[in-house]
């Protein structure tokens, strides 16, 4: 039995926010205990020692300790078979345990979007999370990446380290629709039969494309009263919280701002809406347009290479334009077009199934765990 240690910055526990990677990390643990590994979730996104940590158990029960120095005393490094990073933490931690004598565990680089990409791409990144990433390559003794897309990039930047690399594609939980949950939810915003609901899953941020959706969803609004626009997830960035605060004002019955959404009903906002929005600006693979396309949803996507698999079964608009024309002609497009939307929406909702059909997460980590 396999004891594996994995490291990341969120993971869905109780009742805060998680994103994509958080989610990812929750499959890959789900999928080694199946496997029958005695798997470790070590959770912070801290850099410093002396901050708070959590522990996920094989067992499930979550253990706090004060700074990382507990985790130390209790578990140590040396005492896995393998460490799998998700974050970019704790790089002069694993530098010792590559450079220890004794047998010692695997370092495996489980990267989630390549931060030279988005930094050449003009994307505000810290300096400290690139070169601790970079380190995290040379450290590691072999590197996961999410999707096809970001194993081409890889091997683009970072040719040198290309025989380390192993591509296992990111999957998705899903849950089943609940008529129970959607009726809830139905009642709780004022959701009539006849209204369009649009869904935005995403961090309140400019790489993530918010700043062109709440530029321009305020005409959107003021055209199409049955227009409902739910925005998903945590704010980064003052100056887009308060346009969002702004509009939330103007448009209270049809702007919807929810933090945290538990997953099962997330899935539920999902099987009521009618429209996936991902005005994302870089994405590796991006769970929620596969989850919302796998509901029926009709989805508008920023033009990225990472979406060609939705070539034929989405609308694009590119974010270049500073007017937002494309963006917005391209969402009433789908506010008004009822058989243009099922139509996409089924293909979408079949491009997801097909994925979802031959994704192999657990046999590729079987077999990458195996090529130790």
């Amino acid at each position: 039995m396999k004891k594996i240690l994995l490291l990341t910055f969120e993971y869905p526990v109780g009742k805060r926010y998680c994103g994509g990677v958080g989610q990812v990390v929750k499959q890959c643990r789900d999928s080694l205990l199946t496997l029958g590994c005695k798997v470790y979730v070590l959770i912070s996104p801290r850099f410093q020692k002396k901050c708070p940590v959590d522990l996920l158990e094989p067992d499930g029960a979550l253990i706090h300790y004060d700074n990382l120095f507990g985790f130390e005393k209790e578990y140590g490094w040396l005492g896995f078979d393998c460490i799998i990073q998700h974050f970019v933490n704790w790089t002069q931690q694993l530098c010792k345990v590559k450079n220890h004598k004794c047998p010692r565990p695997k370092i495996v680089y489980h990267f989630h979007s390549i931060l030279r990409r988005e930094r050449d791409s003009g994307f505000r990144t810290l300096n400290r999370f690139l070169l601790n990433q970079e380190k995290m390559i040379d450290i590691a003794d072999k590197v996961i990446c999410p999707s096809r897309y970001e194993y081409d990039n890889f091997c683009r930047y970072f040719p040198n380290f290309s025989e380390k690399l192993t591509m296992i594609e990111n999957t998705i939980e899903t849950f089943p629709s609940s008529s129970k949950i959607i009726r809830d939810i139905r009642v709780k915003y004022g959701i009539k039969e006849g209204d369009i609901v649009a869904i935005y899953v995403g961090r309140l941020e400019k790489i993530k494309g918010a700043e062109v959706m709440l530029n321009h969803i305020p005409k959107l609004l003021n055209r199409h009263k049955n227009l409902k626009i739910f925005i998903i997830g945590k704010s980064l960035e003052k100056s887009l919280y308060r346009k969002l605060m702004m509009a939330l004002k103007k448009y209270p019955r049809q702007l919807l701002y929810i933090r945290y959404l538990e997953k099962e009903r997330l899935f539920q906002l999902y099987y009521l809406g009618h429209i996936y929005i991902s005005p994302s600006l870089s994405e590796s693979f991006s769970l929620t347009t596969h989850e919302s396309a796998l509901c029926n949803n009709a989805l508008l996507l920023n033009r990225l290479s990472v979406f060609d698999k939705f070539r034929n079964a989405a609308l694009f608009f590119s974010s270049q334009e500073a007017d937002g024309n494309e963006f917005i002609s391209k969402f009433e497009y789908l506010i008004r077009h009822k058989k243009i939307r099922r139509r996409l929406s089924q293909n979408a909702s079949r491009i997801a199934r097909e994925f979802l059909a031959n994704n192999r997460l657990k046999e590729d980590l079987s077999k990458f765990l195996k090529s130790f």
